[in-house]
């Protein structure tokens, strides 16, 4: 288990309910995302989930009329609260989105992995996601 900034400690299976979370939102939203952080890195190296939530990223372009509705609807967001990443809860579990604007190279042709019972898209390579990973914006 490991702790969130407030303290508070979240289990392998908690971490994994927010991921299948996402999951289905961005399914529901036909949005492409890719994981990032500790949420990738779990995942390319199939470990339990670790960290103080999950985080993944979806291009500013992603960001059509129809995913603005969606979120507002879902999540109760504004256009103006989403155009540069946003978070919601999923029981404790903080989930980050983070919108991305520039066209990296690690996110143009994703790797695909098979996680427990769900597929997710990867920085492609992977290693030079991992260093530059503060860098995105």
């Amino acid at each position: 288990m490991t702790s969130s900034e407030n303290g508070q400690k979240f289990s392998s299976d908690e971490l994994y309910a927010a991921l299948m979370n996402i999951e289905d939102l961005m399914d529901r939203l036909l949005t492409p995302y890719i994981l990032l952080g500790n949420t990738a890195d779990a995942v390319k190296f199939d470990k339990h989930l670790e960290g103080d939530g999950i985080d993944v990223g979806i291009k500013k372009t992603a960001l059509t009329q129809y995913v603005y509705s969606i979120l507002d609807s879902e999540l109760h967001l504004k256009p103006e609260e989403i155009d540069d990443g946003f978070t919601y809860m999923v029981g404790q579990v903080p989930v980050r989105v983070k919108v991305y604007k520039l066209d990296y190279q690690f996110f143009k042709y994703p790797d695909v992995k098979v996680y427990m019972y769900g597929t997710y898209s990867l920085p492609n390579p992977y290693n030079n996601y991992w260093r530059a990973r503060g860098l995105i914006r």
